[in-house]
């Protein structure tokens, strides 16, 4: 009697082990993690002017009005600005509409240059909020720039022709302003 044996060989295994490296070489290599995660940190930064944005809108509902920024820029972030320029926003939002103002997602992830919320092409991240008091916009600085999207500085309207100063605008520039 022949018994045939059941199974496979080394060298079948090694083979299939050697095309299965290969596969998850290209697949690395296809998907950039860098940038991935960028977007994924400017979709929390989306999330948080949205946020921003709803708070800012049932302050509006009860006191009809925006919190005046007296002109000026109001930085949520690094902490430091927080405590300096964030007090006028922070006071008319903070706990009533919004538990917190949000912090950008790289606050403290990064070296670069001493300085926390820059990314690895040295941008300083930051949320931003100018008001007054009838209009606003809060705007936020992405990793990934996204030139189709309406939502750029450019191309929002109280950044036109009202006297409310939008800051930089460019393809890394994403603005909210208020329901017209």
């Amino acid at each position: 009697m022949d018994k045939k044996r059941k199974g496979f060989t080394l060298i079948e295994m090694v083979l299939v082990t050697v095309i299965i490296g290969i596969l998850a070489g290209v697949v690395i290599t296809v998907i950039n993690v860098p940038r991935t995660q960028a977007r994924s940190r400017d979709s929390r930064r989306i999330g948080d002017l949205k946020r921003v944005q709803s708070a800012l809108e049932r302050y509006f509902a009860d006191n009809r009005k925006y919190p005046d920024s007296l002109s000026s820029w109001v930085y949520f972030c690094p902490p430091s600005a927080f405590m300096q320029c964030g007090y006028l926003l922070h006071s008319a939002l903070v706990p009533g509409y919004i538990d917190s103002l949000p912090q950008d997602p790289l606050d403290g992830k990064s070296t670069a240059n001493g300085q926390s919320c820059v990314d690895s092409d040295e941008k300083q991240h930051y949320y931003r909020y100018a008001s007054n008091g009838s209009i606003y916009i809060i705007n936020a600085t992405m990793e990934v720039e996204d030139s189709a999207d309406e939502s750029l500085c450019s191309s929002i309207s109280n950044c036109i022709g009202n006297d409310i100063n939008c800051g930089a605008v460019g393809p890394y520039c994403y603005c909210l302003q208020n329901p017209m």
